[in-house]
């Protein structure tokens, strides 16, 4: 089928029997066991933060990222998804070229997700720290717009700044 990468979520956080420790130790094992068949067939373990209780910070998520120090485990950022717990650009800004892959899709505190450019993601602010990064990876569209068109349209204006 090809492909460049794997998407992961590491683990959820809940209960005695499984602390941020416990979902971090479990984890950083098994994607550890994986990398040297990823590297084998040159895909990338990306790993992406869910509103799971696990790395909810910027730097947590980078030092999880580091933890692996393969160029094999890289982020799969989700610009709205974390955009609860701190701005989408300083997790842009934090974690620096571990972000291989974007997923794009708006927050806000007033209406959950939404239609891009309708929540709380500061867009111009995205843009200037992906720039400033200087990511070139791939950003999938995660949601619903009006349209396709509508969509495009809004990826141009939001992501690319046309």
């Amino acid at each position: 089928l090809g492909g460049s990468s794997v998407l992961l979520v590491p683990g959820k956080v809940g209960g005695v029997n499984e602390t941020h420790d416990h979902v971090w130790d479990r984890s950083i094992k098994e994607v550890r066991a994986v990398i040297p068949l990823a590297a084998k067939l040159g895909i990338r373990v990306l790993i992406e933060t869910v509103w799971n209780g696990f790395c909810e910070s910027p730097e947590k998520f980078r030092d999880y990222i580091d933890e692996f120090d393969s160029p094999w485990v890289g982020a799969y950022f989700d610009i709205g998804n974390m955009q609860k717990f701190a701005p989408a650009e300083e997790w842009i800004r934090i974690l620096g070229s571990r972000t291989v892959k974007l997923d794009v899709k708006d927050w806000g505190k007033k209406n959950g997700f939404c239609r891009l450019g309708e929540g709380d993601v500061d867009w111009n602010k995205v843009r200037v720290a992906l720039k400033e990064i200087e990511f070139s990876g791939w950003a999938t569209r995660e949601g619903s717009d009006k349209s396709l068109e509508d969509t495009s349209q809004l990826i141009d204006n939001l992501l690319i700044g046309v």
